[in-house]
């Protein structure tokens, strides 16, 4: 563990927590309190018998589901769906469940993260270059891509959301944490707008229609990613007041400062810029219409050149530079080709030079319309009495001027053939039934992976796992025989069905002989010896 995280861990830890020591479900052994949130709290904790560490995240005793009998079904349907996200960008939950007794709990166990927030980044660095900005926010649609895809809405996206760590020679993994899980906004009435389980998010990360409780879907996380990216590139969150109200009403009402008048030594590109301003659009119609959108918008900002021109990459190795003209000609076409092959996709910029945020904010008036509108009237007039008086003038007889020498055509260069991009195969989650339910998984190196069945989402790891491909599993279960069975990837997993151990009859006990009787007398010889 890196000091910094080892320091956390100590203050966290510095009272006495009643959880610390205890073993939940005979597998997690919780040693630290890592984080304490509004939700509960994570603890780092030790996975038996792998030996492994993980990071045990205990939702607060308010959520014991006395007032909201929804609850435990609610919790068992989005955790499930939690685990089958597997982006590498996306923190792997691989257990939950809810303990037993009177103080039981419900918990989720996830893998242990070692770095830090993106909300601490931010603060120690001030504010992040174009590129640095543009690597984080595409890992992060990338997350939520695969959420939305599954249906999953993040809802409290935020920088102490977003997990950054050093992946070996990359630095700013991102890992996203916190889907969410068992969070809905309620119609009560209350003062405090941010207690967890009320008003569910962030108030300066979150969307206006979710503030006013109108239908949430993708394009909240977009409004949420672009306030994140105006942070990390002016160092302040676009909307931020004493209280949290006024904040919720300044998402609703009012349009987000200027970037480059918040920051004034920000040095980003146009596109940039404009795509920041389309994420925060008042009405989710305005935003890009889904994360694959922002994700391609992403790939043509990144670390794109502020100096007007362009570089396209030839199949001959060759760079050759684009004007302003060339780009703008070629927009809605193509407008180069990277080493992968990939096509650029189009600008979202337009010809005005109103700026993406003075358009939000609706700073032009009336006269400042009507002004250019007249002006250019009377240079149309003019325009046309000078073309008038040309041609009714006597025709000058100009100087030659000697022909430029004419070049000779340049030979285009043979274009080589782009290798196609290979298309990872898709391997499909499935779910472990046996029976009897409440039998324990374990796979070809004998570790636990899964507590009881029924085991929604199992998705199978490792080398050589793809579709077809056959995966043993040892299903075991107290009083029953062990059995293994083999499942294909991504076809439908059946039913292991157990067989009872015989139970030995008990053998009956031999009654003892009664004792001769003293009186009858003794026989040493035959009766009849013939």
């Amino acid at each position: 563990m890196s000091e910094r995280t080892h320091n956390a861990v100590s203050r966290a830890s510095a009272a006495p927590d009643p959880l610390v020591g205890r073993v939940i479900h005979d597998r997690y052994t919780l040693t630290a309190v890592v984080a304490r949130g509004g939700m509960g709290k994570v603890y780092k904790a030790e996975q038996r018998p792998l030996n492994r560490v993980c990071a045990v995240k205990v939702l607060n005793p308010n959520y014991a589901g006395d007032q909201d009998p929804e609850f435990e079904k609610r919790f068992f349907l989005e955790a499930s769906i939690a685990a089958k996200l597997t982006h590498p960008n996306t923190v792997t939950v691989f257990d939950y469940g809810r303990t037993e007794g009177d103080d039981g709990f419900y918990f989720m166990a996830m893998e242990y993260l070692e770095g830090q927030t993106l909300q601490r980044g931010i603060r120690e660095a001030g504010f992040f270059t174009e590129e640095r900005a543009c690597h984080v926010a595409r890992q992060i649609c990338r997350a939520l891509r695969e959420a939305h895809a599954l249906g999953v809405v993040h809802r409290d996206l935020k920088p102490a959301n977003v997990f950054l760590l050093q992946h070996g020679d990359e630095s700013d993994f991102v890992k996203v944490l916190d889907f969410g899980l068992v969070k809905n906004v309620s119609d009560s009435k209350t003062e405090d707008l941010t207690q967890t389980g009320l008003f569910m998010g962030s108030p300066k990360y979150m969307a206006p229609e979710q503030i006013q409780g109108l239908r949430v879907d993708a394009r909240t996380d977009i409004y949420a990613l672009g306030v994140i990216l105006y942070e990390m590139l002016v160092g302040k969150v676009p909307f931020d007041r004493p209280n949290s109200v006024h904040i919720l009403m300044a998402h609703v009402n009012e349009a987000p400062p200027d970037m480059r008048v918040v920051n004034p030594h920000l040095a980003i590109s146009q596109e940039l810029e404009t795509l920041v301003a389309r994420c925060l659009s008042k009405s989710p119609d305005d935003r890009p219409e889904s994360m694959e959108a922002v994700l391609v918008a992403l790939k043509r900002t990144a670390g794109g050149t502020l100096t007007g021109t362009m570089s396209s990459y030839a199949g001959t190795g060759e760079l050759r530079t684009l004007t302003h003209s060339d780009a703008n000609a070629a927009l809605g076409t193509v407008t180069g080709v990277g080493r992968s092959g990939s096509v650029q996709p189009p600008s979202f910029s337009d010809s005005s030079s109103q700026t993406p945020f003075a358009a939000l904010a609706g700073e032009k008036s009336l006269a400042a319309v009507a002004l250019p509108a007249a002006f250019g009237g009377f240079a149309v007039v003019a325009l046309i009495g000078f073309l008038v008086y040309r041609s009714t003038r006597p025709a000058e007889t100009a100087p030659a001027v000697p022909a430029a020498p004419v070049a000779a055509p340049a030979t285009l260069a043979p274009v080589a053939p782009v290798a196609p991009v290979p298309v990872a195969p898709v391997v499909m989650a499935f779910e472990l039934k046996s029976n009897p339910a409440g039998a324990s998984v374990y796979d070809g190196s004998n570790a636990l992976v899964c507590g009881a069945t029924p085991c929604p989402g199992y998705m199978p790891k490792g080398p050589g796992v793809v579709p077809g491909a056959s995966v043993s599993l040892r299903f075991h279960r107290d009083g029953f025989r062990d059995k293994s069975a083999i499942f294909v990837v991504n076809q439908p997993a059946t039913e292991v069905v157990l067989e009872r151990l015989p139970v030995a009859a008990p053998v009956p006990m031999a009654r003892p002989k009664p004792p001769e009787s003293p009186a009858a007398p003794a026989k040493d010889f035959k009766d009849d010896p013939y």
